[in-house]
């Protein structure tokens, strides 16, 4: 049997596991993006395992395993999903908490799959302990710096400057309502609270009557229905946002490299590692998006609109570590990846079909000279 067909075969039994748990528990929290999404990841999770274990470069197999754990990853945000009823019936707070860790933990894995890319393309001649040390390191900082107040306190989201000053107005407000009959205005609700001033989420005093006021403007705005939850998420949207910047930061530096460099390269690794850049700039631009949101709905549609670009560029990342996997497995792409062990100063890049598109309508071909380009030749 085929390895594509073995794949799909899997990839429909998990599928077909899926949807019968979502149609028999009648979740209406993943919608077809949603669903689709986790598919396509699965689909590549699955694909990388049969790269770690059909990868002539013995290097290259933890590459792939990394990709692997990242892709799968995605299986806990639907677990979570399924059994929250579940966790609300435990802890009321609990589905919150699990969201923002396995949020955490996701885009951790992304970052750390990134850099040991990165790394392993600059420094060939580590050893993969080493490079798995050096990656530990770098990732783990940045980790632990944004990451931590969600360790010291699982309820953190909840903490913060902003959910304290939103209960502070949305209290006076209700009050406001019962007294008066109608929703006050923002001078109604400054005549009775003055917020504090805040420093690192620590109240140092009170706010001047001008800020006061500019400052009950902007909540007002949240109080609304479950705008509120724009707040509530914004801590761990600004950690996907730094977390996608390390990893967009060391997929600048990878390209930066190959361009100085031009060492040969592992067949189709640059173009998953664009893709990547363009899924983790996407990613930055959905969490900037989700900050600046007013309403909880028109979250909710940014949030859908982003799956979409996402599942495209999901499309073409499984596209690209297919042909990678099905290249591995040949004649010629086993001979080329055991030569970039071995002796790869003495052979040429490869150039796939879609340099050859680029060259085409892009470029002179005759006018190209360097390794970036050249055209392997049959003997």
């Amino acid at each position: 049997m085929k390895k594509g067909t073995k794949i799909l075969i899997w990839w429909s039994g998990i599928l077909v596991s899926i949807a019968a748990v979502v149609l028999g528990e009648n979740q209406q929290m993943f919608g077809g993006a949603g669903l689709s999404v986790l598919a396509l990841q699965l689909l590549i999770a699955l694909i990388s395992v049969f790269l770690v274990l059909h990868e002539p470069n013995r290097k290259n197999k933890f590459l792939f395993l990394n990709f692997t754990v990242f892709f799968l990853l995605s299986t806990l945000a639907f677990l979570a999903g399924i059994l929250e009823p579940l966790l609300v019936s435990a802890d009321k707070y609990l589905p919150f908490v699990i969201a923002q860790y396995n949020k955490g933990a996701y885009y951790a894995v992304m970052a750390f799959a990134v850099v040991y890319l990165v790394l392993d393309s600059l420094f060939r001649d580590f050893k993969i302990l080493q490079k798995y040390v050096a990656t530990s390191v770098i990732v783990g900082v940045f980790f632990v710096s944004y990451f931590f107040n969600f360790m010291a306190d699982p309820k953190y989201g909840y903490a913060t400057a902003d959910i304290q000053d939103f209960r502070a107005v949305n209290r006076v407000s209700v009050a406001l309502l019962k007294t008066n009959g109608k929703e006050p205005t923002p001078e109604q609700i400054a005549v009775s609270l003055t917020l504090p001033a805040w420093q690192e989420n620590r109240a140092v005093g009170k706010l001047f009557p001008e800020n006061n006021l500019q400052r009950i403007k902007e909540l007002c705005a949240y109080l609304p229905g479950d705008n509120y939850n724009v707040l509530l998420y914004k801590p761990i949207n600004l950690y996907i946002i730094k977390m996608n910047v390390l990893a967009c930061f060391f997929i600048i530096l990878f390209f930066g490299y190959q361009y100085r460099k031009d060492p040969p390269q592992g067949a189709y690794i640059d173009k998953i590692m664009f893709l990547l850049l363009l899924y983790s700039s996407m990613e930055i631009f959905h969490a900037w998006s989700y900050i600046h949101a007013i309403e909880w709905e028109q979250l909710l549609q940014i949030f859908v609109i982003g799956q979409y670009i996402t599942i495209f560029i999901l499309l073409l990342m499984a596209v690209f570590f297919g042909l990678r996997l099905r290249f591995v497995t040949s004649v010629a792409g086993e001979f080329y990846e055991n030569e970039l062990v071995h002796s790869a100063q003495h052979i040429t890049r490869w150039r796939d079909w879609l340099d050859n598109i680029v060259l085409h309508y892009f470029f002179n071909p005759k006018a190209i000279r360097g390794i970036f380009f050249s055209q392997r030749t049959k003997e």
